[in-house]
């Protein structure tokens, strides 16, 4: 073929985008040992403890992680989610100065997420509102997604709305741009009784992000997991399965199990005895959603707490332990206060990648 020829043919080529999408698959192609961060937090109403830890697949000795400050607030942080080697993190303040930003613990480097001046609401951090952190391969950028209750589409649904119907709006921040910006959600309106809370942890799975969210009304207040498919831009709520009366729920966490949205919760008996429920939920049967049971922990001790699913293992804490059913997960150091903590797992892989 003539190098004329040739020369044309590359020149009509998007080279720059190719480079770029291929320097991208590498990035995440080249992927380290699969490594689990902790979140330990314990609170008692004076006594607050926090502490992040990295733990190997192969090793019983977590690392600890030091979060950088990037304000002068004293107060805690919360850990929105991972994603190649990548942290979301959310710091707290009495003030104006709580902020979010990211953090690569390989090579400490942060950058502040920076909010937009017309937010949608002034409350940007959790629990007012659900954030989600994640890769969209479509365009090839990290992005934040954050989901507020409004009372209608001009003003926010705050303290003064509890006993009003609120619609779920969404904003979203890309890394590339470093800009926010609402998104016009497909599908029916998604509305709450009341003002929408964050209670737990959220996953993302298949473009699609779950919340276990609180609606708080006057009158009742009710959990539920709410969606997102950042592909398509659709909005979702899912209800918890059935509960069988005479047992109350104790903790529940929305996780990952076989490529499948899961639920783990955490039931008490009136005779004070604890079982473990596992539950897969499923859509793809002509549209009906449902929930599956998988299996059922009973007798479980008071001592032992869930935590999480990592490798398709269900994590539980005892004291200084995190075991799952075949093998000692991790040793946490001798501590004053006991077994009093509640805790967040993410799946994590080191990364150099500059933020």
């Amino acid at each position: 073929m003539a190098k004329g020829i040739m020369r044309d043919i590359f020149k009509r080529l998007p080279l720059m985008s190719m480079l770029k999408q291929f320097v991208s698959e590498m990035l995440h192609s080249t992927k380290k040992d699969q490594l689990l961060i902790l979140d330990r937090i314990y609170w008692n109403g004076k006594i607050c403890c926090h502490n992040l830890f990295l733990v190997g697949a192969n090793s019983k000795e977590p690392k600890e992680l030091i979060i950088p400050r990037v304000t002068d607030s004293d107060m805690g942080f919360k850990v929105i989610g991972s994603c190649n080697g990548l942290v979301c993190v959310t710091h707290y303040s009495f003030d104006q100065n709580s902020c979010l930003f990211l953090w690569n613990p390989d090579t400490d480097q942060t950058r502040r997420i920076n909010e937009s001046s017309n937010a949608l609401l002034p409350y940007q951090v959790p629990p007012n509102c659900l954030l989600g952190f994640y890769f969209n391969h479509n365009v090839n950028d990290y992005e934040v997604v954050r989901l507020h209750s409004f009372e209608d589409t001009e003003s926010e649904c705050l303290d003064n709305s509890l006993g009003k119907t609120c619609a779920v709006r969404v904003e979203k921040y890309s890394l590339r741009s470093g800009l926010w910006r609402e998104i016009e959600c497909c599908g029916p309106l998604v509305t709450v009784d009341g003002i929408l809370f964050w209670t737990e942890n959220f996953v993302s799975l298949k473009g699609t992000l779950f919340w276990i969210a609180m609606e708080v009304s006057e009158k009742v207040s009710h959990e539920m997991i709410i969606s997102f498919n950042f592909n398509h831009n659709l909005i979702g709520k899912i209800e918890f399965p059935f509960s069988f009366k005479g047992c109350s729920e104790i903790y529940k966490k929305v996780a990952v199990f076989h490529d499948s949205v899961a639920l783990l919760i955490c039931s008490e008996n009136k005779c004070m005895e604890q079982c473990l429920d596992l539950w897969v939920f499923h859509d793809n049967y002509d549209g009906v959603e449902c929930w599956t049971k998988i299996f059922t922990i009973e007798a479980l001790s008071s001592v032992e707490r869930p935590i999480g699913i990592w490798i398709n293992e269900i994590l539980m804490s005892t004291g200084k332990v995190i075991h799952s059913g075949s093998r000692i997960i991790a040793l946490l150091q001798e501590d004053a206060l006991g077994a009093g903590f509640s805790y967040n797992v993410f799946n994590y892989v080191e990364s150099t990648s500059p933020l």
